[in-house]
């Protein structure tokens, strides 16, 4: 059994975005990986939340759009999806970092913003997106207040999360087993920073807290490997092997040798077998903005 302590950083791995740290001052900035592999896995990260939804970029019934919002947007990939499925609307999307294209839809705009500062924007969306955000928020409660007085009276925010700790519905997993390490070391070092790495069950309950109306929550499994009978469950395992695998391999491979190296090459072996019929779970939450009448 191989037993390490995991710094920070490596928590970061399976989120697949550019990492960050939190700053002294309370917010986010990002320190790597943020190059074209780890953007590449943005972009594969957005085919396996599109395909949870069927194809759908958002669950909120909204009949009509005029101001959108990505938070976090990484790479832009959604938000140039949202773009092109809604010419009608004004899409926005913020990040700490300039990655994304330059050729982008004429209704799109990007700006280096970080979420975690105080908001300029009041009362101004009809939707606000965000997805993937989990580790860069020191409070997710004063965070949902900000995206509510964002929004119009009677627009929607939408989240979507991961919950990375891995695990197995069937009797796969051992005591020793790298994944029971692998979790607690995960959710620790989350506290030792500051940071919620389990938030993504709370995310209705602190929306109904912050205000919003007609929460709703979802909670999706995502297969490691193509173990499913089911052809869409067997689409997304394979897809999420590759990304979990790339992120691992990747991340370890730049920055650790010895102990954590043989944690990693740990780690990939079990991602790869897909024998242990292993998971984990992905979660949606939306509200609504109270209207004016309301």
């Amino acid at each position: 059994m191989v037993v390490v302590t995991i710094p920070t950083v490596l928590l970061f791995l399976i989120l697949c975005r550019p990492s960050a740290r939190l700053t002294d001052k309370g917010t986010i900035e990002h320190w790597g990986p943020n190059d074209e592999q780890a953007q590449e896995q943005q972009d594969l990260s957005h085919h396996l939340w599109t395909l949870s939804l069927n194809g759908k970029l958002y669950l909120p019934p909204i009949d009509h759009l005029q101001d959108v919002l990505d938070m976090g947007t990484g790479t832009g990939i959604w938000a140039m999806d949202m773009a092109d499925a809604h010419p009608e609307a004004t899409v926005k999307g913020i990040d700490l970092s300039p990655i994304q294209p330059s050729w982008i839809p004429p209704n799109l705009k990007f700006e280096v913003d970080d979420y975690n500062l105080e908001w300029l924007d009041h009362n101004k969306f009809d939707l606000i997106h965000a997805r993937e955000l989990l580790g860069t928020v020191p409070s997710w409660p004063e965070m949902y207040r900000k995206v509510l007085g964002a929004l119009k009276p009677g627009g929607w925010f939408q989240q979507a999360d991961p919950q990375i700790l891995l695990t197995s519905s069937y009797d796969t997993l051992g005591p020793d087993h790298i994944y029971h390490q692998w979790n607690p070391l995960l959710l620790d070092s989350g506290k030792k920073a500051g940071l919620d790495f389990d938030s993504a069950p709370r995310m209705k309950g602190w929306l109904e807290e912050a205000g919003f109306i007609n929460v709703t929550e979802y909670r999706v499994p995502w297969p490691i490997g193509p173990w499913p009978k089911d052809p869409h469950q067997r689409e997304i395992g394979a897809f999420n092997q590759v990304r979990i695998e790339q992120g691992v391999v990747d991340f370890c491979g730049r920055r650790f040798t010895n102990n954590l190296g043989v944690f990693a090459a740990s780690m990939r072996s079990a991602v790869k077998n897909n024998k242990l019929l292993a998971h984990h779970y992905v979660w949606f939450a939306y509200g609504q903005k109270p209207p004016a009448s309301h």
